[in-house]
């Protein structure tokens, strides 16, 4: 699919936009948006035009570019040890219920891998946390204590709150 856009002004002298301003598109027009607006007090019309251009077989796919393809990344959960697994999934259940009290996507809170990172160094204190990457002053001074207090398996804050 191509995408045309089209500019064309209102014409004063005959009171009208022209005929067919779309005349010199090649392709098949697959749909037209308008858009209105005014330029220097002249009402003009934007049409953005998704055609099929010529040589494009309906059902034909465009060729995929290769540079945007990503490996894929193994699941953090994999890579972790059975005791690091059992935290990380510790981590993740605290985070889950984070979020939902906070009204969020648990990822906002931590990635899946910055968890298995956390897991897997098990930090004691705020600045060794800090140290995983992803996890800065922000997120340390708002859930620090508490991902603190879930590492050392206390159920309630680290900070005695």
């Amino acid at each position: 699919m191509t995408l045309r856009l089209v500019t064309v002004a209102y014409d004063p002298s005959t009171g009208a936009f022209p005929e067919d301003p779309l005349a010199g598109i090649e392709g098949e027009l697959l749909s037209v948006v308008e858009h209105f607006f005014s330029y220097d007090g002249l009402p003009h019309l934007l049409l953005v035009c998704y055609l099929r251009a010529p040589g494009d077989a309906p059902g034909k796919k465009r060729p995929v570019d290769r540079r945007r393809e990503r490996e894929p990344r193994p699941e953090p959960r994999a890579e972790l040890s059975s005791d690091e697994r059992a935290l990380y999934e510790r981590i993740r259940a605290w985070r889950q219920a984070r979020a939902e009290a906070e009204g969020q996507p648990p990822y906002t809170l931590l990635t899946n891998r910055q968890a298995a990172d956390v897991a897997r160094c098990a930090p004691r204190t705020l600045a060794a946390l800090k140290e995983i990457k992803g996890i800065g002053d922000a997120k340390a001074g708002s859930f620090g204590q508490d991902l603190l207090a879930v590492l050392s398996g206390s159920t309630e804050r680290a900070d005695g709150a």
